[in-house]
Parts: C-alpha cells; structure tokens; sequence
C-alpha cells in the first residue's frame, strides 16, 4: 500500500539507484551501486557530486569456473547481483520508514518523506 502525504512543507524524496556496469578499477571489474535524490536541479544531478556510492556489485570471472557452462555462470552472476541489491533495498527501505527534514537550495527546511523510484 503506498501512502501519499501531502501539504505545506512536505514534499515526497524520490531515491534513485543506478548500477554502472562499465567501471574498472586496478583491472578489476567490479559494478558500483550509486544513489541520488530525483529532486535535485538538472544543472545538479548530472554531476558527480550528485551521486554517492552505496557499494560495489562484485564480478564473476569466467577463468574461476572453466568447468561450467555459460548459462550456469549467467544465472550464478544473477543469483549473486540479486542477492547484493537486496541488502541495499533493504537498507533504503528501512531509512524510508521516517519522515526527514532536508534543507534546500533557498535555505528553508522542509519535510520530506523518501521513497524509492521503480
């Protein structure tokens, strides 16, 4: 059930979590989970200071498994992906659970109730 709340000086937080699989670092690829407020000015979200790191998705080396199938190693990297997000939803569900007060551009604090963009 989703409860939408409305009135002066409440505005709705829409998180958004982006997965970049094209990040290598040390030779190592691994997948970042980055998260940032929808709200935010366009000038803003494109930004890397718009973006923070919630962890990193680890990545399933081909040469780790030579025995196994392709299919086999797809549904392993799937099974894995989703078991990690999982704990990051969860995190941002339970920090959704509570109403914040956030501070604007023009310094006035509002109340903001955060929810999770599908």
């Amino acid at each position: 059930m989703m409860v939408l709340r409305v009135g002066d000086g409440t505005v709705p937080l829409a998180i958004v979590i982006y997965i970049d699989g094209s990040f290598v670092k040390h030779s190592i690829p691994v997948k970042p989970i980055y998260i940032t407020l929808r709200n935010l000015d366009s000038v803003v979200s494109g930004k890397a200071m718009a973006w923070r790191v919630l962890g990193m998705l680890p990545s399933f080396k081909k040469s780790a498994t030579p025995n196994e199938t392709d299919e086999w190693r797809r549904q392993r990297r799937l099974g894995m992906h989703h078991a990690c997000i999982k704990h990051v939803v969860d995190s941002i569900n339970n920090f959704c659970e509570k109403d914040v007060h956030v501070q604007c551009a023009d310094g006035q604090v509002i109340l903001g109730y955060p929810k999770l963009s599908m």
